[in-house]
């Protein structure tokens, strides 16, 4: 139970709601049993007042013995409000009666075989006994449930007739006993408790209606921060709240909120350039050579299989060309490895600068270079005159002499002039005629071989008669 979680509204409302109907509670059964009481006590004041002034006028009739007189006074009596039935009696028997008592008669046995309404007059000589054992001036109320009977006796008091007799005596000449009906207090009790109920359901409706008011002020803000927060957490950085709410906290908690996603979006972008710097970084180091950024082996791999591909959809031939500078070592002994650096950046720019966008140059290692061709022609014949002649722009161009500019820690700045020549092996390929592998084991024999035969050559590879055909067999 105590794991169980609510929303805020649902909070608000037992926090706010649980005091106040304790408090209502308490408050309303303090009135209720004030009110209650205060009724009843109301009930038996006005009745001990009507048998007070009962019990003074009725002096004259029970002195006298005027049953006319008591019966009057009686019934006058009976006009007022809840009272139900009014007994007269002296020491002897009762004088008048008016009304009905059925809890007096039903309590004494003479008395029970009598029916008496309103407006009868009982018997003159009954006796009192039964009804003074009942009620009497040591015990003047007893409560009948519905009625209650109120006991006043009648005294009278003797005036002194000498001097010698300085003090009033009173003394008891009889009593009346009134019976008041509970009937309109417990009306009025009932009444009085339904409108209380009622004021109290009226108070809470209104109460939830106001405490409806006051917590949209706090949890629809608050649901939108949630819906932000929740929108942030899903990676959607680009959240931002506004919240129209003159709650300090809340506009707090708002500004907050859109300051951290701004910085998180800030960080997110700086991290994800980051992480794109670092991934061409890493493309680069996978593909390319660092020193002279030519594509490297595994770059010239995947573009060969892309035109054998174009190759056999095309029927267009292409070429692949090894080249390794002849003379390149003196550069590295003579001058360091620096010298050799530049040159081998120098190679690769002339390199490019013969081929179409669409072929390839890569480095292979050292100072061996591979040139792929792509899509030269359809014919045999025409695709081998087309290669031979990139191949000797190739050859010519690397050819040139060399002017390195060297800079030497602790040295001046010097440029060196140096020439090397280039041999080239190259081989055909068209679709699936030959496998990569072979491609390239035949380019680089002939390349190979080119070497051997004095360098600063173009050597082909024939892949049917399986034989390198030398520069003077070229076309």
């Amino acid at each position: 139970m105590l794991s169980r979680k609510y929303s805020i509204r649902k909070h608000i409302a037992w926090l706010t709601l649980t005091p106040l109907l304790v408090m209502v509670i308490t408050l309303e059964s303090f009135f209720l049993s004030d009110r209650t009481d205060s009724l009843s006590q109301d009930l038996i004041t006005r009745g001990r007042l009507i048998g007070s002034q009962l019990a003074a006028s009725s002096e004259y009739g029970v002195f006298s013995n005027n049953h006319t007189f008591l019966n009057n006074i009686a019934e006058s009596a009976m006009q007022q409000a809840d009272v139900r039935a009014v007994i007269i009696l002296d020491d002897t028997h009762i004088m008048a009666a008016v009304g009905s008592m059925p809890q007096v008669l039903a309590a004494t046995s003479q008395m029970a075989s009598r029916k008496v309404s309103y407006k009868d007059t009982w018997p003159e000589k009954l006796s009192p006994k039964p009804l003074l054992a009942l009620i009497n001036k040591d015990a003047p109320l007893l409560d009948q449930g519905e009625t209650v009977l109120l006991y006043q006796p009648i005294m009278s008091t003797q005036i002194a007739l000498s001097d010698i007799e300085t003090t009033e005596t009173a003394r008891q000449l009889g009593a009346v006993i009134i019976e008041m009906s509970w009937k309109n207090t417990r009306l009025m009790q009932s009444r009085m408790l339904w409108l209380t109920i009622t004021a109290t359901f009226v108070f809470l409706l209104l109460t939830l209606y106001i405490i409806y008011l006051a917590s949209r002020r706090i949890i629809e803000p608050i649901s939108q921060l949630n819906m932000a927060i929740q929108a942030i957490g899903a990676g959607n950085l680009d959240t931002r709240v506004s919240v129209p709410s003159c709650i300090n906290e809340l506009c707090n908690l708002s500004n907050g909120i859109n300051q951290m996603t701004a910085d998180l979006q800030y960080e997110r972008s700086l991290l994800q350039l980051r992480i794109d710097e670092a991934t061409i970084q890493l493309r680069t180091l996978a593909f390319y050579d660092t020193l002279t950024q030519l594509p490297n082996r595994r770059l010239l791999n995947d573009r060969l299989a892309h035109a054998l591909a174009t190759s056999k959809r095309s029927g267009k031939y292409g070429a692949l060309m090894f080249l390794d500078l002849d003379n390149f070592k003196p550069v590295n002994d003579q001058y360091g490895h620096a010298a050799g650096d530049l040159l081998l950046i120098e190679a690769a720019q002339r390199i490019s600068s013969c081929l179409r966008e669409m072929d390839t140059v890569a480095r292979f290692g050292g100072d061996e270079f591979v040139v792929m061709l792509g899509e030269l022609d359809t014919k045999v014949e025409e695709s081998v005159r087309l290669a031979y002649l990139v191949a000797e722009k190739i050859r010519n161009s690397l050819g040139q002499t060399y002017h390195l500019t060297i800079q030497q820690e602790g040295q001046p700045e010097r440029t060196i002039t140096h020439r090397c020549s280039s041999s080239i092996g190259v081989t055909m390929f068209l679709d699936h005629h030959a496998n990569q592998d072979e491609i390239m084991t035949s380019a680089d024999a002939a390349m190979y071989q080119a070497k051997q035969s004095g360098r600063d050559r173009i050597n082909f590879y024939n892949a049917e008669t399986k034989r390198v055909l030398s520069t003077d067999d070229q076309p």
